[in-house]
């Protein structure tokens, strides 16, 4: 066991065989990756004592949140899964388990954290963490493979183990135990990025036992972990980027920058220009040698995804300009990753400024009714007024930039399609941020216009309340359904963000939360187009229809093929915070 330790203690995990008169005995350990040393030996000194309850049985395997240690009588290393032993255990239901959209927003999370997890864990040599924000809650999950089997194992243990997973939801919780990986996902964060994790409070353990061995068995405990090679998640740059894989529509020479003038003029992306951070990629400050200020987006993976995004977003806004469009000046596509060049637009997105805790700056009324009309007018040009319909699917707060003078610009074009003129709507994979999708589009997958008004609309009632729909407290409704409950008492202006302290037209907020109500009805057809949306806000004749659903709660958007259990892929995450509370420790044997 000393020699064990200092494997354990040096690397974080080692293996031990002995040849015994009766049977040979193999036996591994090993630390989880972002557990720091002091957490690495607690935890090895506690699976070595779980570990003795298997004894006398010929194998045992104990299952901890911060390591795991299995010994047997055979050489099991490069095992990956093993039905007979591969198990997955859940935790307590979800407080909104049973809200049909609550229960459908932490499934398609779930359903999304755990695909992210198991491609972070292939990418990193074995082990990822990843988390999913936005709705009601954010889910975190962790995946770690052991050092001692191949990619293929590890691909084969994360992807059975995922699946496996998932079926948990709408618990809280939950842990895939097999052969050779460890999954987790949460509510709660129990990692850290950096050395050390965040869970103290004691070991979640399982202990699974084997049949009979001898009783010196226990003097060859040995902590496992993971290794795994690169999953194949990205193509090589000579594969699937370079100015040969852009279609024929003459970008090549106008929009063509080279990496290296653009690294020069972001820093080297240094931090101190980066401007955010979204789901494909961070966005730097730069500044050309002609002195003009530019945004440089900077995609994060080169998989085959990324790059067709890269290509819808260069393809789709590259020939359309309006002054509600962030104008696209170029990209780079020669160099060591992808790069989108656009417009600087000084300050930043709408999120920021709205949702800001700093209360110093609070925008006024008339300035919130100018960036609605102007969002307006950018979409109601998007779903035709440049000749074509492109629907951009991903309508929120940090997608609006504001200029010099507080005038919207609609960004992020890597999500948006376009759509033939004769199509009612088209059928795709759901992509987006829960909290501004649709219901249709949420539930069966169905993209039409009326998808983005749906958008606009939550956006419309967030910059008015000043508050977020993808955050409110626990127990709290959301923003379109407070809004609704005002306007069926009769009061709706009451729901205008009291920071403005009435320096509002009553009559023009009231007309922009009717707006904001129509367009999140959850019948497509009673929504307005953005057409008609611009009308209701700018012209004073136009009448409003009166809203006549509750936003969200109302069945008949759920097919009779769709469940409260359907889960649907997500292509980017919200922005929220993680709910707080504590994990209690918990033991469990399983005999086998």
């Amino acid at each position: 066991m000393e020699s064990l330790w200092e494997l354990v203690s040096s690397k974080s995990w080692g293996t031990v065989f002995k040849k015994d008169p009766k049977y040979n005995i193999f036996g591994l350990a090993q630390c989880y990756q972002d557990v720091n040393a002091d957490d690495c030996e607690l935890c090895f000194k506690t699976s070595q004592e779980k570990l003795q309850q298997c004894i006398p049985a010929r194998s045992g395997r104990v299952y901890l949140d911060q390591c795991f240690h299995r010994f047997d009588h055979y050489n099991f290393y490069n095992e990956g899964v093993d039905p007979k032993y591969d198990h997955v255990t859940c935790g307590s239901p979800t407080g909104d388990s049973n809200d049909t959209y609550m229960s459908q927003d932490f499934q398609s999370k779930l359903d999304h954290v755990i695909l992210n997890v198991e491609e972070a864990a292939l990418r990193k040599n074995g082990y990822g963490t990843t988390e999913v924000k936005g709705g009601v809650v954010t889910v975190y999950a962790l995946a770690q493979c052991w050092k001692t089997i191949d990619k293929q194992a590890c691909d084969k243990c994360l992807t059975d183990a995922g699946m496996r997973l998932r079926e948990c939801g709408p618990a809280a919780e939950g842990r895939a135990l097999f052969t050779g990986c460890y999954m987790r996902y949460s509510t709660n964060r129990f990692f850290d990025h950096g050395s050390g994790t965040v869970e103290k409070k004691g070991f979640t353990d399982w202990v699974t036992l084997g049949v009979a061995l001898s009783g010196a068995t226990f003097l060859l405990l040995a902590v496992i972990g993971a290794f795994v090679s690169y999953k194949k998640l990205s193509r090589t740059k000579e594969e699937v980027t370079g100015l040969d894989a852009l279609p024929a529509t003459g970008l090549k020479n106008s929009l063509n920058f080279k990496y290296e003038m653009l690294e020069k003029a972001t820093k080297n992306f240094n931090e101190s220009m980066k401007l955010g951070q979204g789901g494909a990629g961070s966005v730097f400050k730069g500044v050309l040698p002609n002195a003009e200020a530019v945004a440089v987006k900077r995609l994060f993976f080169n998989t085959r995804q990324w790059v067709d995004q890269f290509f819808n977003e260069v393809n789709l806004i590259s020939g359309i300009q309006h002054k509600n469009l962030v104008r696209l000046l170029g990209c780079s596509i020669e160099g060591p990753e992808s790069l989108l060049v656009y417009e600087y637009v000084p300050n930043r997105s709408l999120d920021q400024i709205l949702f800001s805790k700093d209360k110093r700056y609070i925008l006024s009324w008339s300035q919130r009714f100018n960036i609605i009309c102007g969002t307006a007018e950018g979409l109601a040009y998007l779903h035709g007024g440049s000749g074509v319909k492109i629907l951009h699917r991903d309508i929120k707060a940090s997608n609006i930039l504001l200029d010099e003078h507080l005038s919207p610009k609609i960004a992020d074009f890597g999500l948006a399609r376009c759509v033939a003129s004769d199509k009612s709507h088209v059928s795709t994979a759901i992509a987006g941020t829960l909290g501004y999708m649709a219901p249709e589009y949420l539930v069966r997958g169905q993209l039409t216009e009326k998808a983005d008004v749906y958008g606009f609309g939550v956006l419309v009632l967030e910059i008015a309340t000043g508050r977020k729909n993808s955050v409110f407290s626990e127990g709290s409704s959301s923003i379109l359904y407070s809004v609704w409950k005002q306007y069926k008492a009769d009061h709706i202006t009451q729901s205008i963000d009291p920071g403005l302290e009435g320096k509002f037209e009553e009559r023009e907020a009231s007309n922009v939360l009717l707006v904001g109500l129509l367009c999140t009805q959850p019948s497509v057809a009673i929504r307005p187009s953005m057409h008609d949306v611009l009308q209701m806000l700018t012209n004073a004749h136009c009448e409003i229809p009166c809203p006549k659903q509750p936003p969200f709660l109302n069945a008949s958007v759920l097919s009779p093929a769709h469940t409260p259990d359907d889960s649907f892929a997500m292509d980017s995450s919200a922005l929220d915070q993680p709910k707080t509370g504590s994990e209690s420790s918990t033991h469990k044997a399983i005999g086998h």
